[in-house]
Parts: structure tokens; sequence; C-alpha cells
């Protein structure tokens, strides 16, 4: 499923304009894709600026009434280097969109998209904190809060996100500096606390069992 049902608290929205979807459709490297879905055949535009240190090796664009992402709009072969940018154009409507590393960890998602629109994944200057989730529990609420804040702040997953128990990872970007994590399952019971990280280049944070 495109979506999971989250219960309890639903607390915001990412700070960087970045929100994960499930993890749950992500494409199977070991299938190609011979025939990946038309780029320029409808009159809406969505480009995608990769401004993150990664390849973007899959884009999955689907309708925002669909409960799966379906197909990998870029195909087997093609990717968008890091600094590049590529844009889209499915036929008018809503859409939801996944963008994903050549590892298959999430690095942005954007919901409801109905008009000519430019997303940008990551940002100059920003450092990528990966969250890989080992454990035998989704994460459904993810807390990254400078160590010098009073309270957690907003949940960097938003309403429509989780990560997938076992497997799932998740890129979030943030400034350079010290900070307090926290990671929750989808009841809001805490499953990893970490206090002092500094992230000043990429780190990652593994939540396991």
């Amino acid at each position: 499923m495109k979506r999971n049902v989250i219960a309890g608290l639903i607390v915001g929205l990412l700070v960087f304009s970045l929100a994960c979807g499930g993890t749950t459709d992500t494409p199977d490297p070991t299938q190609v894709l011979t025939d990946p879905p038309a780029k320029t055949t409808g009159d809406l535009d969505i480009e995608i600026s990769n401004e993150t240190p990664y390849d973007i090796c899959y884009v999955q664009i689907s309708g925002s009434d669909e409960e799966d992402w379906g197909d990998d709009w870029l195909g087997d072969e093609e990717v968008i280097a890091a600094g590049d940018s590529e844009t889209f154009s499915p036929s008018s409507g809503t859409y939801d969109v996944k963008v994903m590393t050549c590892d298959q960890a999430t690095l942005a998602t954007f919901w409801g998209i109905s008009s000519d629109t430019t997303v940008t994944v990551g940002g100059r200057g920003l450092a990528p904190l990966v969250l890989v989730n080992e454990s035998a529990t989704e994460i459904c609420f993810v807390y990254i809060a400078p160590s010098t804040s009073d309270d957690w702040g907003d949940d960097w997953l938003g309403e429509s996100e989780s990560i997938e128990a076992q497997e799932g990872q998740r890129v979030f970007f943030v400034n350079p500096d010290t900070y307090d994590l926290l990671a929750q399952d989808c009841e809001g019971n805490d499953l990893v606390t970490e206090t002092e990280v500094e992230i000043m280049d990429e780190i990652t944070w593994t939540v396991s069992d």
C-alpha cells in the first residue's frame, strides 16, 4: 500500500519539505523495467531537482487516489545524478511522488501535486542523516531536534509516512549541528532515543531490537 494508516498522534509536516512514503511498494532492482511510463506525453510538468550527494535511481509517480506507487519512471538504466534535474510530464491530475537512491533508501516524497511544480530533494549545505530500521517494528514518528532545544518539535515523517520494519531506509537532510534523535512506533511508544549526536556530514542512525 502507498499510505499506511497511522493510529494516534499526527503532529505536522517535515521541516525541510521532505515527507516519506510507505516502503512496501519499492521497486525490485533485480527486475528489469523495459517499458517505463512516458515522461513527456502529458501537460503537467513535475521537475525533480537533485540537491543531494546521491544519484536518484527510482522515481515513482502515481495518482493520489491510487493505493500503489506503481512503476519507476526512470527505467532500469537512467539516473538523476547529484546536482542534476529532470522533468516528468504525466497527464493532468493530482499526483504523489517518491524518490529513492540506488539502494532504495527513500530520499523524499511529495504529495498532492496538481500543477506545474519543481520539487527539490535535499538541499545545498545540508548533512544527510540515514535512518536504517533493522528492528521488527514499523517506525511512524521521527523527531530530530537541536540538542539546545527545549522540545522535540514536529514529526519529520508527516501524516503519510512510515519506515518499514527490518529493511526500511530513510534519508533526512539537516543543517550541520548537534541533535537529539527519537524514533517511535505507530502507537507513539519510544523505540530509540539518542542525544548529543553531532551531524556535520553523512551519518547512519540504525534502529534495532
